[in-house]
């Protein structure tokens, strides 16, 4: 059986649309939270409502939560990899960085998953795709502005970009983790996973409700990020992860750019710096560079 044609796929299409849509607006969505919320209340919440939404999900449209310790075993992995981890580091990011910053910085997920399914899942990857990926890191070292990485500035660029990177190498192992575990019902794998997650945010996240409660504002912006950015839009690229392959997702990322920085100056009032503006065209490059279906691989 040979990976489906990329352009009469309408399926994987229509997905990765609405997953990027979902993901861009994520760092709006994140923002608005921290309005209101603490770093530790705005992840443990986002961690604890995105459980809620896909437990009844996981019922209805999957296979519910099978008692099998494999099954568990790789729950607990995704918890950590997919959702912990990332999700920690990126509101940690957000305190600092403009979203449509973030936004370009993620955008690298793909790339480095790129490298990673050719190291682990000796996948053939073209040597075009591999020069896409050496210019899209190139992308990133511009962005970061290494020079704001010594003397009194580092604490407030170094860090929070660590933070980001962090999450996106996650992200990217997540991807390459989600393709080689057992065959399992993507909703009821997700919603395990995201159940792991949500015992690290109930804490945090109950805190919130000690003192006065924080404005519609922030819970809008928790409420799309848990649902939109995190249960629909990571169950989604679970989905198209399994159905392609992670090196499918590569070529289109440059979606998730443009509409992170468009959200970013329409709904945040974010500026697009000279570096940035830089690093979107060698980003962009990369990605369109690396746009060849080498890689692509059956559905499992």
């Amino acid at each position: 059986m040979q990976p489906q044609d990329q352009s009469t796929d309408y399926t994987a299409w229509i997905a990765f649309c609405v997953m990027a849509v979902c993901m861009s607006l994520s760092f709006v969505f994140a923002k608005f939270s921290l309005e209101g919320f603490t770093l530790e209340q705005a992840a443990g919440g986002r961690l604890v409502i995105g459980a809620v939404f896909l437990l009844p999900v996981t019922y209805l449209l999957g296979d519910g939560l099978p008692l099998k310790l494999w099954f568990w075993k790789w729950a607990v992995i995704l918890g950590m990899v997919n959702f912990v981890l990332p999700i920690g580091f990126t509101t940690y990011g957000l305190l600092t960085l403009p979203s449509n910053e973030v936004g370009v910085m993620y955008a690298l997920i793909p790339l480095i998953t790129i490298g990673l399914s050719s190291v682990i899942l000796k996948v053939k990857i073209s040597r075009q795709k591999l020069i896409g990926l050496g210019i899209g890191l190139t992308g990133l070292l511009v962005i970061s502005e290494p020079q704001s990485w010594i003397g009194e500035t580092a604490s407030n660029s170094a860090l929070p970009m660590l933070a980001i990177f962090a999450a996106v190498a996650c992200l990217a192992t997540a991807a390459i983790l989600m393709r080689v575990m057992p065959k399992a019902n993507p909703l009821s794998l997700i919603g395990a996973s995201s159940l792991v997650a949500s015992v690290f945010g109930i804490w945090p996240f109950i805190s919130v409700f000690e003192g006065d409660l924080p404005s519609v504002r922030p819970w809008l912006g928790l409420l799309g990020v848990s649902i939109l950015s995190t249960a629909i839009a990571y169950s989604i690229r679970f989905f198209l992860i399994r159905r392609k392959g992670p090196v499918f997702l590569a070529p289109n990322a440059y979606f998730s750019i443009i509409l992170a920085n468009v959200f970013g100056v329409l709904l945040l009032g974010d500026a697009i710096t000279s570096s940035m503006k830089i690093a979107f065209v060698l980003i962009i490059a990369g990605l369109y560079i690396a746009r060849d279906r080498s890689g692509y691989m059956k559905q499992v």
